[in-house]
């Protein structure tokens, strides 16, 4: 079947341009497939679009070794790679109880999906392991087995005076913030399952010292506040929700 699905793939990149990431349904079965081609950002953001596929695939296959928080590689050519589609992402359940607002348990359904990834992340981070960028859309949920996913394993960089647990926790906190209309209470629930981490507290209180240290670039990002950047914005605010976090 793997090599049926494989022709099946080289076989519709023959065809047409379908893009850097696409989902497919194969047999039945929806799967996504990722190539070795740019996404267009700036090289200082990202490294070459063969050096993150190769991370990326180098990352996957070891954090699987360890815990299973990262898509399995079922298929590969050398220009791409084939994984299952794992389910909706945290923005999809961020919103979804304000898109049904007749159904009360999507509320709890929305808290207990942010808990449980706060709580594999937590994780993540005690066997010694970072994402690099653990944003809402690269996070899925799937409801069928009550199991978290880490999507897009190829950032590598990040600011060098945090750990990449500290770095991975600010970044997280960013994205939530960033949507702008997601109830804190998402937030605090996924704080609370990172909290069930041994290395909870110590990465907390990192973070809260390099934000300390440099509080004068929020100081900066808090004069921008009358344009209304959303990326300035959020740092400001994710700023403000660390440090006042409260460590027990």
């Amino acid at each position: 079947m793997k090599e049926a699905l494989l022709d099946y793939i080289d076989h519709k990149l023959n065809q047409e341009d379908m893009g850097r990431v696409f989902p497919i349904t194969f047999q039945g079965k929806e799967y996504f497939v990722k190539r070795d081609i740019s996404n267009y950002r700036s090289s200082w953001v990202k490294p070459s679009p063969r050096a993150a596929f190769d991370h990326e695939f180098y990352m996957m296959n070891f954090v699987r070794t360890q815990l299973p928080l990262a898509p399995e590689i079922i298929g590969f050519r050398e220009h791409y790679f084939v994984t299952p589609n794992y389910g909706k992402n945290l923005t999809y359940y961020g919103h979804l109880p304000q898109e049904h607002p007749e159904d009360s348990s999507l509320e709890d359904l929305a808290i207990h999906v942010f808990y449980a990834f706060g709580k594999a992340l937590g994780m993540l981070h005690d066997y010694g392991m970072a994402h690099g960028r653990p944003a809402l859309r690269d996070i899925v949920y799937n409801p069928d087995t009550d199991d978290v996913m880490l999507l897009d394993w190829e950032n590598a960089r990040r600011w060098y005076e945090f750990t990449p647990a500290g770095w991975d926790l600010l970044i997280f906190i960013h994205s939530f913030i960033r949507e702008g209309d997601l109830p804190q209470s998402y937030l605090y629930a996924a704080m609370n399952g990172y909290s069930t981490a041994r290395c909870a507290q110590e990465t907390v209180l990192h973070v809260k010292e390099v934000l300390h240290k440099r509080d004068y670039l929020f100081k900066f990002c808090r004069l921008l506040e009358p344009f209304h950047f959303v990326d300035t914005e959020a740092a400001v605010k994710s700023f403000d929700f660390i440090h006042g976090l409260k460590i027990e």
